[in-house]
């Protein structure tokens, strides 16, 4: 009797198992699986940060013009490496902060004494690129974008993945600002993946 257990255990344990041929059946199918879904899956993960990226700087701007209508005072967006003072150069891609802009001096937009930054965004993901003609965006009391002397400020501003995984027509969007304080985004067919300018 135990002879017979001892057989069928061993019948049992056999048949539980794969072939080598059946495992390299299953490796060959898993790697073509991922060949086809890899690809996919980083032109989405370059989407969505891409999104991200353009939202998040919408969310900002339109919080600071809702922002000087609501204290009745100016309120500046610029870009920020440090969050604590606006940067001269580089791109908006180097992070941003909103402040209350209540002294306004010179002809470019810097944090002064005594004002205070209400946003702080940090750097964005390596490979999102902001590039445009507006190194800040400044809110009056009446929700106009006005430029440090009081005159329309107006412009583009282009957000853009550099990531291979995306198509020309899917890595850009502009940012387009008028006079009144709208933005309107607008997505950008053939856009090369240097992502010039607007």
């Amino acid at each position: 009797m135990n002879f017979y257990k001892s057989r069928l255990n061993q019948a049992n344990f056999k048949s539980s198992g794969f072939t080598l041929i059946e495992l390299m059946i299953t490796i060959a199918i898993l790697a073509i699986l991922m060949a086809v879904a890899i690809p996919s899956f980083q032109a989405m993960i370059a989407s969505t940060r891409l999104t991200s990226a353009k939202n998040d700087l919408l969310s900002t701007l339109a919080r600071a013009r809702s922002e000087a209508i609501k204290v009745g005072n100016r309120v500046t967006v610029c870009m920020s490496a440090d969050g604590a003072t606006c940067a001269s150069s580089g791109g908006w891609e180097q992070g941003w902060i909103s402040f209350i802009d209540t002294t306004r001096s010179g002809t470019s937009a810097a944090v002064d004494t005594g004002e205070v930054i209400t946003t702080t965004s940090p750097a964005l993901t390596p490979g999102i690129v902001i590039n445009g003609n507006l190194s800040y965006i400044s809110f009056s009391s009446d929700g106009q974008s006005k430029s440090m002397t009081g005159d329309p400020n107006t412009g583009t501003m282009r957000i853009c993945n550099t990531s291979a995984a995306l198509s020309n027509d899917k890595r850009a969007s502009n940012l387009v600002l008028n006079s009144a304080g709208r933005i309107t985004s607008n997505a950008q067919p053939n856009i090369a993946a240097t992502c010039p300018a607007p």
